[in-house]
């Protein structure tokens, strides 16, 4: 078997390896994201990104609506998307299994990850003008 591999989006975490695959085995997984205690786990093929929360800039929930023909009519698909931002730049995007998924996934990082902000860059400068 394949041993898992731990790659930082940040470049500068000198984490441990035993301390890495600790957090991430007693994490909580949603799909191909793991809510770990100081850190945020993502799976992209053979590849497992992480961050930590307080170097993470954003991380948040994107929906993109999809339109799509179906046999009588036309109809829109929903998709969610974790997105993780650093310096200002989206690095990683991944996908999630369904919206309830992704409300209970957001609550939990809320409450989780601390030093973070959770919503989008085009909403947060809107409420700061209003």
């Amino acid at each position: 078997m394949l041993a898992m591999r731990f790659y930082s989006l940040t470049k500068k975490d000198t984490t441990p390896p035993e301390e890495l695959k600790a957090q991430f085995n007693a994490g909580h997984q949603v799909g191909v994201v793991c809510v770990g205690k100081d850190f945020l786990f993502v799976r992209k093929r053979l590849r497992t990104y992480f961050v930590a929360y307080g170097d993470a800039e954003r991380i948040f929930r994107r929906v993109q609506t999809v339109q799509v023909n179906m046999c009588c009519e036309q109809g829109d698909l929903q998709f969610d998307y974790l997105v993780v931002m650093l310096d200002g730049k989206e690095v990683l995007e991944a996908q999630l299994p369904g919206a309830k998924a992704a409300r209970l996934l957001m609550e939990e990082l809320k409450e989780t990850g601390a030093g973070c902000s959770f919503m989008a860059p085009e909403r947060r400068e809107q409420e700061a003008e209003a």
